[in-house]
């Protein structure tokens, strides 16, 4: 459908402009133009426009050239694997329809915080795997994957702030920011102590 056509429809439905616009019964995210070939080959609608006002579809084709409007939609199932802390509104909810609602979206603030634990406590692991590699404890490199977990499960969580670091100017002049892993990484520097005592110990630096 032409972007023309798009918004003829819309004024035709809603001359106040006022009405919510949904895809598939999601809310609009955000709305941009890119090349037809990006992320994929448009794909367009054959019509004989003969068949009106009847079904008019009666083939389709790939397109690559020339360009798109793409409109991104974000249902409350893709905010809440974004932000499993994001508040959601129920209140013209109720019966089945809320229940179901609230134990499938709870379901999915579960996972959404399982997986961000898993890859925040892989990261940690890394970070102290490199820590103890420049340790020596004589009898080659021992296993720090349990201790590292047993810290991270105990004083660590995915939502803890991390370092503020300047920005730095390369050769060029170009400015480069550093990356929130990399932030993350100078916080648990400056607040984390690694030592061997006949195995991996752990703990928070004491704060002077």
């Amino acid at each position: 459908m032409k972007s023309k056509k798009l918004i003829e429809l819309l004024q035709s439905l809603d001359p106040t402009g006022e009405v919510e616009v949904s895809v598939n019964n999601a809310d609009i995210l955000y709305v941009e133009s890119l090349p037809a070939y990006y992320d994929g080959s448009l794909q367009v609608l054959i019509r004989d426009e003969s068949k009106k006002p009847y079904y008019d579809i009666v083939g389709a084709k790939y397109v690559r050239t020339g360009g798109k409007i793409v409109i991104h939609p974000m249902s409350i199932t893709d905010l809440l694997w974004d932000d499993p802390d994001a508040s959601v509104d129920y209140s013209q909810l109720s019966g089945w329809s809320l229940e179901k609602c609230t134990e499938t979206n709870e379901k999915t603030r579960q996972a959404s915080l399982d997986v961000e634990i898993k890859v925040d406590m892989d990261a940690f692991f890394k970070w102290v795997k490199k820590k103890t590699s420049n340790i020596y404890v004589g009898n080659g490199v021992a296993d720090c994957l349990h201790e590292a977990n047993r810290f991270y499960t105990n004083h660590l969580n995915p939502k803890d702030p991390v370092k503020d670091l300047p920005a730095t100017i390369d050769k060029d002049g170009n400015k480069w920011c550093a990356s929130w892993s990399e932030q993350r990484e100078a916080m648990w520097d400056d607040t984390i102590d690694i030592k061997w005592e006949g195995e991996w110990v752990i703990t928070k630096k004491e704060i002077k």
